[in-house]
């Protein structure tokens, strides 16, 4: 048990530590062409390439074994939107602060935390069943996140460019294309080197999406936002996960299984990074957003998660 919660705290603080540096970074100008390129990688190479290797390699009978991470992403994310809108109505916050608790509380940090947080834990086989439940969150915080944010800023919806970006964001196209090339019993070639490459290829890319994260939070003093981020981190970080182990229980699945314990550590992630993007793009409050993915993504890191893995009987140090 001691190998296992001091792998993990390793894990956490190394998280903790690319997340300060990314956030430091904000105030150095120099570093603005460094990150605007990692973020380039990350969306246009990385991200699509992880999907892409984790699960074009599949057959049709792992992908239907790994379905139920799909699900698991479903209901969690619809338990904690309803109830998120529930709470907000009942406490008569105003739109803007509506949309702020709805988003931050439902849609979580699936790809540039989630992701290095499963292989950490789980390891490589972790990643296919964690890339499905990243994709379903995705496609959906594209959808709902775009529409949420532009309702909060008094803008009119229109459907055909929110159902354009989802169809042309690189890591959603990759998971469609890798899921075609599974449903045509056709996988690509090079399969040993795909995923040799894709070992060495994950790594790295987890350091960048970290350091990508810190850098594109602002560090404000939270005390102005304690009834929002209390709101959003309740339901985000307690209600989730609990939908989510229900879903296990009634689904008959055990934590042993190759996609329960990727779930799991998924629906504990803290609110995603795309939300403070939505916020600066529809200018909202900023700070509001930012606050409550920091405060959030440490509470996660060094609360939730470990209180949840030791709830549930997760070792914490890998598989």
């Amino acid at each position: 048990m001691k190998n296992t919660l001091g792998g993990y705290l390793g894990t956490a603080i190394l998280t903790v530590v690319l997340l300060g540096i990314g956030a430091a970074a904000q105030r150095v100008w120099v570093a603005r062409p460094f990150f605007r390129v990692i973020d380039k990688l990350a969306l246009w190479v990385l991200l699509p390439a992880i999907v892409f290797t984790s699960i074009a390699y599949r057959t049709i009978p792992e992908i239907r074994g790994l379905a139920a991470a799909v699900l698991f992403a479903f209901v969690g994310l619809g338990v904690c939107f309803v109830l998120s809108v529930i709470v907000a109505s009942a406490a008569r916050m105003d739109r803007k602060m509506t949309t702020a608790v709805t988003m931050n509380a439902s849609f979580m940090n699936v790809t540039y935390l989630g992701l290095p947080i499963v292989y950490a834990l789980v390891g490589e086989q972790g990643m296919a069943p964690a890339s499905l439940y990243a994709m379903a969150i995705g496609v959906l915080h594209l959808i709902f996140g775009v529409a949420l944010a532009s309702s909060a800023a008094g803008k009119k919806l229109s459907a055909r460019p929110i159902i354009l970006g989802v169809l042309t964001f690189p890591a959603a196209f990759a998971a469609i294309v890798s899921l075609l090339f599974v449903g045509f019993k056709a996988p690509p070639p090079f399969r040993t080197e795909m995923q040799t490459a894709l070992g060495y290829l994950i790594k790295p890319s987890t350091v960048l999406f970290l350091l990508l994260v810190g850098y594109y939070m602002p560090i404000v003093n939270p005390r102005k936002y304690l009834s929002p981020l209390a709101t959003a981190g309740t339901i985000r970080l307690l209600v989730c996960p609990l939908v989510t182990f229900a879903c296990m229980a009634l689904l008959g699945l055990e934590l042993g299984e190759i996609t329960p314990r990727p779930a799991l550590i998924m629906s504990v992630m803290p609110p995603a990074v795309f939300n403070v993007y939505l916020a600066h793009r529809f200018k909202l409050d900023l700070k509001l957003y930012g606050a409550t993915v920091f405060y959030l993504t440490l509470i996660s890191l060094f609360i939730a998660l470990p209180l949840m893995a030791y709830l549930v009987g997760i070792p914490l140090g890998g598989a």
